[in-house]
């Protein structure tokens, strides 16, 4: 009898169970994706802007391969699963959860879905969004400065970089601004630090942001967290 209840049980294929390592990924994603200050700004078909933890803002693209704009190679990333969980309400047992492409009939099913009320961003934030998003795409396609130049940054007079703690005012003093919380700090004890990091990319020596200064980095990127405030984060039942 024990054999053949063993036998007449449908196995899961050993190669389509995730290894322990990547269900622990997996569920520490799922963690970040509920419990981070995300929110959604803007739905367009299968387009989410998805306002992220230090303010930049990401698009989630859900069709037959789901991707987001964000620097985390694995997929789903956070903002995903955020869109999916949070925003579409799917629930954790969903294989689409898993999948890094869809088909036909799943993307559609996951685009037919409501979007959840209380995820949104304040009024007022999705609006700055719009303004920014919009003012974006014009410099973009005109070719023209249209906030793609770098902007000239000045330290205000008997401020002290947060790391040598050195008046940064003054003629030649050259000095760089993080393009989240727009503080100022030494081009040269910037260098310092960046070289100090253990990881991939800088982060800001005072919001902990990912570095965004300048070139590609600066403009890769629209940053809202100059913006946000506790009224912006809550919700008010509209649509976006």
């Amino acid at each position: 009898m024990e054999s053949v209840a063993s036998s007449s049980t449908p196995r899961r294929p050993l190669h389509h169970r995730p290894r322990p390592d990547v269900a622990q990924s997996f569920s520490d994603r799922i963690i970040r994706a509920v419990r981070h200050r995300l929110r959604l700004l803007h739905r367009s078909g299968p387009l989410f802007s998805v306002l992220g933890a230090t303010g930049n803002v990401y698009t989630v693209t859900i069709s037959a391969t789901v991707s987001c704009s964000c620097p985390d190679r694995a997929t789903p990333c956070k903002h995903i699963l955020f869109v999916y969980i949070r925003v579409l309400g799917l629930p954790l047992d969903d294989p689409c959860l898993w999948r890094r492409s869809l088909r036909p009939c799943q993307f559609r099913r996951i685009l037919g879905l409501p979007t959840a009320g209380d995820t949104l961003a304040g009024a007022a934030l999705r609006e700055r969004f719009h303004q920014l998003s919009s003012a974006q795409s014009r410099g973009g396609a005109s070719g023209g400065d249209g906030g793609a130049r770098r902007p000239e940054v000045a330290a205000e007079v008997g401020a002290a970089c947060p790391v040598c703690l050195e008046e940064m005012a003054g003629e030649g003093a050259k000095v760089v601004a993080c393009g989240a919380c727009k503080n100022v700090i030494h081009e040269e004890c910037f260098l310092a630090w960046k070289r100090s990091c253990r990881r991939r990319s800088a982060t800001c020596v005072l919001c902990r942001a990912r570095w965004r200064s300048g070139g590609d980095d600066l403009d890769k990127y629209l940053n809202l967290s100059a913006y946000v405030n506790e009224d912006d984060m809550m919700e008010d039942g509209g649509c976006s």
